[in-house]
């Protein structure tokens, strides 16, 4: 007898383990939703860019719903907290510049969340900034630019998001010109979308922004100058530090690119390694269809797959790179 019970209770453990992986086969199933957190309102870059996976990437998943959440505050912190505290079971995943907004969420904004309980699975879109100002600016070039803040301190405002790459450019700017960091007026918006009205509008001077997020207001700035380290056709500008070095005598460390990345919890991948192989293999095939690469490049934004290890190295060195000016400090 206690022999039957060991062979029932093994093969009731046995059942439940068949059970277990083809749940994981199974997944996602008819009754499976997913839902792609965006810390900031709609219309920015990442907001863009995870409504387009939304739109092609079920039919890639057996046609599981993905819907799109804004979690607007703090430059991502509040989104990306909030996302922290969701299921861990591949029902939820954040859609956000790892760099520069979630590592300044933890190494600026002091948010209760952790660099190393998130795995970014790709870093799809890789954007530099452009140093913008309204098309009708006085401020015809980048020299222009920085003689009125020399002469009038305070006086040109510029649109940013708080603890963001682009930011913190502008104290490493102000640093590097031997200028205080209030000698520019900054007013915060939450998200990309917001900051681009802004200076499209001309309600600010100048902001330094996301360079391929910003070709739909293309008619309505100027840029100034190219922060980045090769040239960049689309816009008729010099780079940055070819200007500083010129004006100045001194050039600049580029911490403004922005990573646009599909994030999960760490823990996700560890707990459920199947689905976690299932899903990437769902986005790796979208951004290879046709139909969504077309769509990619009307709206402009890349379909890039670099994978999971190549992506964490791109942003696990530039983490490094902006923690030097973590909780204000000069690099």
């Amino acid at each position: 007898m206690k022999r039957r019970h060991l062979l029932a209770t093994a093969t009731a453990a046995a059942g439940t383990l068949a059970l277990g992986s083809a749940a994981a086969s199974d997944w996602p199933g008819p009754r499976d939703r997913i839902q792609f957190v965006v810390p900031f309102n709609p219309g920015g870059s990442a907001d863009r860019m995870a409504r387009s996976l939304a739109q092609f990437m079920p039919q890639e998943l057996g046609g599981t719903p993905i819907s799109v959440v804004n979690r607007p505050g703090a430059s991502g912190a509040t989104g990306a907290a909030w996302f922290s505290q969701l299921r861990d079971d591949g029902s939820n995943f954040l859609v956000m510049q790892a760099i520069p907004f979630l590592a300044n969420a933890i190494l600026q904004l002091n948010a209760p969340i952790r660099w190393e309980d998130f795995q970014v699975l790709n870093v799809q879109w890789v954007d530099y900034a452009i140093v913008a100002v309204p098309r009708n600016s006085p401020h015809r070039s980048m020299k222009d630019l920085i003689e009125a803040i020399r002469a009038r301190p305070g006086s040109v405002s510029t649109a940013v998001m708080r603890g963001s790459g682009a930011y913190i450019q502008h104290m490493i700017l102000l640093d590097k010109l031997g200028l205080p960091r209030d000698a520019i007026r900054y007013v915060t918006y939450d998200g990309g979308g917001p900051v681009r009205t802004a200076v499209a509008g001309g309600h600010v001077d100048m902001t330094i922004v996301a360079a391929q997020g910003s070709r739909g207001i293309s008619d309505h700035i100027r840029a100034l100058a190219v922060v980045d380290d090769s040239p960049a056709p689309e816009w008729e500008a010099p780079l940055i530090n070819e200007v500083l070095q010129e004006h100045a005598g001194v050039t600049m460390p580029l911490v403004s690119n922005y990573t646009v990345s599909v994030i999960a919890h760490r823990s996700f991948g560890q707990k459920h390694p199947e689905r976690l192989a299932r899903f990437l293999e769902a986005y790796r095939r979208t951004l290879e269809r046709p139909d969504y690469r077309d769509f990619a490049e009307k709206g402009g934004f890349s379909a890039t797959w670099r994978g999971p290890e190549r992506s964490a190295e791109i942003v696990n060195a530039a983490y490094e790179a902006l923690s030097a000016y973590a909780s204000g400090g000069r690099g």
